[in-house]
């Protein structure tokens, strides 16, 4: 056994709540105006995390998630072209060589 083994850090997703490899999730981040996708991790702002499925972004927008973290009343409507904006960079990005 190694001495010093490095492990992937862990976060969690806001809607499913499991914990996952940080490079399995999308971060986001909430400057204290809008919610944006990070994807290069160096955004400035709250950061959190979502699973890269429909259906967890579906259940943060149903559970009012991104409001929770996020301390703020957020309109649904601008959460979901953001997350939906991220997916499909995800889609035509790097997930595009697992499919």
């Amino acid at each position: 056994m190694r001495r010093h083994q490095t492990l992937k850090p862990m976060r969690r997703c806001i809607a499913c709540r499991e914990s996952k490899p940080q490079d399995e999730l999308i971060r986001f981040t909430f400057d204290g105006k809008a919610v944006a996708a990070d994807e290069n991790g160096k955004r400035d702002g709250r950061g959190f995390y979502l699973c890269r499925d429909a259906k967890c972004a579906e259940d943060a927008v149903k559970r009012k998630a991104f409001n929770r973290v996020c301390r703020q009343n957020l309109d649904e409507t601008e959460i979901r072209k953001v997350i939906g904006q991220a997916l499909d960079n995800l889609q035509g990005g790097t997930d595009a060589k697992e499919s």
